[in-house]
């Protein structure tokens, strides 16, 4: 699942329970590959191995489920042996790199340092991480799902509520988007932010770090006002949101802000 892969491979960093009890499981079979001098392992030979090779043994129908789920989970396992060796991990096994090699190859995605910020408040990353994957379950998704008979965007109701919309072209995310560039004193363009935020060189990685946790945080609370629109009836205006956004990026990136004038950098966002 993509919600267990690292942040660093577009998930969330969320242990995989399935592959982690194997790769624990994976600690005894390591232990009879390697033929460790260890009682338990001396037992297992008496009473089930009887000398036989533990690579080609096959356990018997009558053994007990413990037995049997380590030799299937040694079957799993196998392709990671060799020579009585584990592939990595010099040689010794250990559970990270069993899970790890049992996880298999990833691929890295971009925009993981625009999300997962040292200073980004968590529930906003992971309101980012629907946004840049358009996973948000907007009025148009579910629509397709065929649970509401009406997608219009709740602010336009002439324009159906996408992401793209929601997030940048409806009339009430171009206001929003338009204080907060004020704010920032940097002209971004929208839609197209994921990629001018990868593109974007910037000497100073401080104020990168302010400004992407400025983004994550305004994707946050345009999805926030949605729902409030939704639920309460209640129309948030683009000087609250701008309010909200300046609130939570200050209130994290304070102690930050400040070892920017001690550094005399000439930019930083305002408190007021």
């Amino acid at each position: 699942m993509q919600i267990c892969s690292e942040k660093r491979y577009g998930g969330l960093d969320i242990v995989n329970a399935r592959i982690w009890n194997q790769v624990v499981i994976g600690k005894y079979t390591w232990w009879l590959a390697a033929k460790a001098d260890h009682m338990w392992i001396k037992w297992v030979d008496h009473v089930y191995m009887k000398g036989k090779s533990w690579q080609e043994y096959t356990p018997s129908s009558n053994s007990r489920w413990t037995w049997r789920k380590i030799c299937q989970i040694r079957d799993v396992m196998k392709p990671g042996y060799l020579n009585g060796k584990w592939i990595d991990n010099n040689g010794n096994y250990s559970v990270s790199s069993g899970y790890k090699w049992l996880c298999g190859q990833q691929s890295k995605v971009t925009w993981c340092p625009v999300i997962w910020t040292q200073t980004s408040i968590p529930k906003h990353s992971f309101i980012g991480w629907l946004v840049v994957q358009e996973r948000l379950m907007t009025r148009e998704r579910l629509l397709n799902f065929g649970f509401i008979t009406d997608g219009a965007c709740l602010f336009r109701q002439s324009h159906l509520e996408t992401h793209q919309h929601l997030m940048y072209e409806c009339k009430f995310s171009q206001l929003c988007w338009d204080l907060i560039r004020g704010w920032l004193e940097i002209d971004f363009p929208t839609p197209g932010l994921v990629a001018w935020c990868l593109n974007w060189r910037c000497k100073s990685l401080m104020k990168k770090q302010i400004v992407f946790t400025a983004i994550v945080a305004a994707w946050y609370h345009l999805w926030h006002a949605k729902n409030v629109c939704r639920l309460e009836a209640v129309l948030i205006t683009p000087s609250v949101l701008l309010k909200q956004v300046k609130q939570d990026v200050c209130r994290r990136c304070k102690d930050r802000v400040w070892s920017l004038k001690a550094h005399k950098l000439p930019w930083e966002p305002t408190y007021d």
